[in-house]
């Protein structure tokens, strides 16, 4: 998201549905501390929209995005953290 504090990440199927990802997230969100944080996430990604409300995060609406792994604009659904 142009010019917002944007956080990434992906992890390996294999690895899914074990708390790395949460995990993971909250400890680098209780280092960095610059607020709001946005995440994009597609659309039909549930696991990855658990992931980001257990940190905190709210969704705040939707747009369409590349993704990359898809080699095709999907709908993204759109979280914040303040």
């Amino acid at each position: 998201m142009e010019g917002d504090t944007e956080i990434t990440y992906w992890i390996d199927r294999r690895f899914w549905g074990k708390g790395i990802t949460t995990t993971a997230l909250k400890e680098f969100l209780a280092i960095e501390k610059t607020r709001p944080i946005f995440g994009r996430v597609a659309y039909d990604n549930f696991g990855s929209q658990r992931v980001l409300e257990k940190c905190g995060f709210v969704r705040i609406g939707t747009d369409k995005g590349f993704a990359n792994a898809r080699q095709k604009e999907i709908e993204e659904s759109i979280y914040k953290l303040t």
